[in-house]
């Protein structure tokens, strides 16, 4: 069985609400606290650069002269590191069997 990752976003959002000494599962207004910073999450996502990293990684995903093993590898980490929330583990599942068949 494949292990589910969270989103990124929400990896980052805890880390900055446990780095404020925050409680992370505590509600705040009907919600986890670490909700509260997944504005400044989705900030530092976007400022990253990380953006570029994972388009070139997709482009090699999708490079037919790239081993199927070395794709489906770089397609399980991406959606690792992306988390199963965004931009869903389906469309990998879907381009593994593609590797697979391939």
């Amino acid at each position: 069985m494949v292990r589910q990752f969270p989103p990124l976003v929400e990896r980052i959002s805890r880390a900055l609400c446990q780095a404020n000494g925050k409680p992370t599962d505590a509600r705040f207004k009907g919600k986890p606290m670490w909700q509260t910073f997944r504005r400044d999450a989705q900030a530092a996502i976007d400022g990253s650069g990380v953006d570029e990293l994972v388009h070139t990684v997709r482009s090699i995903i999708d490079e037919k002269r790239v081993s199927p093993a070395v794709r489906a590898e770089l397609a399980e980490a991406l959606s690792q590191f992306e988390g199963e929330g965004e931009n869903g583990m389906m469309r990998y599942d879907h381009e593994q069997n593609e590797f697979l068949r391939w």
